[in-house]
């Protein structure tokens, strides 16, 4: 059955980040802490460095007068790529129908749904940059996405055909087509990237950014009604690092506000995903042999995604 991470753990992991995050932010803002001016946006009161003033304090003013935060439409569209589909050990009626052993499919593979959601960045300027540079964190709630497959997975059998008949000749099996959609899984999409602005006092404000996602995903559903012939397998999914690059700009508006408009594009990962626990149904052989057990399949998804952003922001 697939395995779900209780929502304690799951609570416990966000306030983990929370607090690694705001622990990164404070020892960011405590390099600025001797500067006598913290450099505020226009239209904000500088602030003085008080030498009587505790470290937390100032570190404090540091975040309020050089941070700024945007919410806005945020959209995931994959792009990625993956490796046929693997039958990694076929035995019995599987054998006969894929092969004995693991065995390529050929022209499928796997992929990941799109989806549309709000989204929101947390920025804080990095001291002693002059506003140039800027640590930027992306957030979102969490993103339910499809697991899907690919090619002739979608709408071809896979299996077609099994055993011999009398004359020879091979027994179709009734196996249908898969279709597009095997299951479902949670992501949450946060990632971390270093922004840097050539120009800090235009109205339009461009910038490039790098950095970093971990691509986390939890909750992970079969919900195929070809797979789930005989109960549901499971689903089991890689989660490594992925490298994000960064285009936007702002548009200044009075007030400390301003529109963006933000592009990061997320890949330099290898996502493992495997079906486990397989058993199908096959019309015309299932009722004397029963169900085939195809055991488990695997592929390699080299992960490619565009994060689309348009918000409405706030220097604080």
């Amino acid at each position: 059955m697939t395995r779900h991470h209780s929502p304690t753990a799951r609570l416990a992991a966000r306030m983990g980040s929370g607090l690694a995050l705001g622990a990164l932010a404070l020892g960011l803002a405590s390099q600025a802490t001797a500067a006598e001016d913290y450099r505020p946006q226009p239209d904000q009161t500088p602030i003085q460095s008080s030498k009587n003033e505790s470290f937390f304090g100032k570190t404090m003013d540091y975040i309020e007068n050089n941070s700024y935060g945007r919410l806005g439409v945020l959209r995931f569209q994959y792009y990625g790529s993956s490796s046929n589909l693997h039958v990694d050990n076929a035995t019995g009626l599987a054998a006969q129908a894929f092969g004995p052993g693991g065995s390529d499919l050929p022209h499928t593979g796997s992929s990941a749904g799109n989806t549309t959601t709000l989204g929101a960045m947390i920025g804080l300027y990095l001291p002693k940059t002059n506003h140039h540079l800027a640590m930027e964190v992306q957030l979102a709630p969490p993103l339910k996405l499809d697991f899907q497959v690919s090619g002739d997975a979608v709408d071809q059998s896979l299996a077609p055909t099994a055993l011999n008949g009398a004359n020879g000749g091979s027994i179709p099996t009734g196996v249908p087509p898969l279709g597009k959609n095997l299951g479902t899984f949670k992501a949450l999409p946060p990632n971390f990237t270093i922004v840097y602005r050539p120009w800090t006092h235009t109205l339009v404000q461009p910038y490039v950014g790098v950095g970093a996602m971990y691509l986390y995903t939890y909750d992970k559903d079969v919900n195929n009604k070809v797979l789930n012939a005989y109960g549901e397998p499971s689903l089991y999914l890689s989660k490594p690092v992925a490298c994000v690059g960064q285009l936007g700009s702002d548009f200044n508006l009075p007030n400390n506000m301003f529109l963006n408009l933000d592009v990061k594009y997320v890949g330099c990962a290898d996502v493992k995903s495997r079906v486990s626990n397989i058993k199908v149904n096959s019309p015309t052989l299932s009722p004397t042999f029963g169900p085939v057990d195809v055991g488990s399949v695997s592929s390699t998804n080299h992960f490619r995604a565009v994060l689309y952003q348009i918000s409405f922001g706030m220097h604080f």
